[in-house]
């Protein structure tokens, strides 16, 4: 069973993933292939069409939320998913799998992925 520190750590986490643009960004890091993968604010916004103020903002309530970090990679900074939160899947319809505590989230792999 859960206890309450987890689970409300837990709530905070999918918090921050209960919005569209959210989702779209974990997704688009979680991807794999030459346009994929963990990027620059500035790349992602790119990627996924969207305001590069409002990409940077989502990307700050990710990173507060403990599912993602951040690297300066010169003048870049470059955002990934924190360390234990999203491991690789081996399987041909699914991305990964988010670890939240106790509590795991599937990505599954669109068409054409």
């Amino acid at each position: 069973m859960t206890d309450y520190q987890n689970a409300r750590s837990l709530a905070e986490q999918l918090t921050a993933l209960g919005e569209p643009t959210r989702l779209r960004i974990v997704a688009a890091i979680a991807s794999t292939g030459p346009a994929a993968g963990p990027a620059a604010v500035g790349v992602l916004a790119e990627r996924l069409a969207l305001p590069l103020m409002n990409t940077s903002h989502h990307l700050g309530v990710l990173k507060g939320a403990g599912i993602l970090i951040d690297r300066r990679e010169g003048r870049s900074v470059v955002y990934s998913f924190a360390p234990g939160v999203f491991v690789p899947s081996r399987k041909d319809d699914e991305l990964g799998t988010l670890h939240f505590g106790e509590w795991r989230i599937s990505i599954g792999r669109t068409a054409g992925e």
